[in-house]
């Protein structure tokens, strides 16, 4: 652990600790009954967007698994770091103690992953993504779960997936509207 990890760990856990903060920051870490109809509502907005929705929903389907099972089942297990609620003693964690492992969270992994896709198939969105995405990993160390360097790194490693993950998009988006303009031919023209 930094120095500068716990400082500032202690000035969002314990600092900014407040009564009427704790159910937001509880809702952006965990919906609870709502994380279905919101997913659900997500997954019709795409489809709404008829076939870039589909191409969009599909991929950003894809880059989340990446994100997720790179940062819970390949890295999580390689650094072993613990949740500050177990390295803290006068942490209050809203989740109880946690003895998962920490390093990166999987959260700012997922969202920041999602955040340039969805931007990418909603463009004016593009800076609410990124909002949600910041305000979701805020609340992990908010809620105790995380060290801001759990944080940081998984929105790194999540930027650079949906990154990856919008390149896929525009790059399909292209492939399918060349084979669209010529009249059913395949990307290199031929039939």
């Amino acid at each position: 652990m930094f120095a500068w990890d716990l400082a500032v760990f202690r000035a969002i856990h314990l600092g900014l600790h407040h009564p009427a903060l704790d159910p937001v920051m509880y809702f952006l870490t965990s919906p609870g009954a709502l994380k279905i109809p919101l997913l659900a509502a997500v997954g019709i907005a795409f489809l709404a967007r008829r076939s870039r929705g589909i191409v969009g929903l599909l991929v950003l389907a894809a880059t989340i698994a990446v994100s997720d099972q790179t940062s819970a089942k390949v890295l999580k297990p390689i650094f072993k770091r613990a949740r500050p609620s177990v390295v803290v003693a006068d942490s209050k964690p809203l989740f109880g103690v946690r003895r998962s492992y920490s390093f990166p969270s999987v959260h700012a992994t997922n969202f920041f992953a999602a955040a340039p896709v969805v931007g990418a198939v909603f463009p004016p969105l593009r800076v609410a993504a990124f909002v949600l995405a910041a305000a979701v990993s805020f609340s992990r160390v908010y809620v105790g779960d995380h060290w801001p360097s759990d944080v940081i790194a998984g929105a790194a490693l999540g930027l650079f997936l949906g990154w990856l993950g919008r390149r896929a998009l525009l790059r399909v988006e292209r492939t399918l509207s060349g084979a669209r303009g010529l009249g059913g031919a395949g990307p290199s023209g031929a039939l």
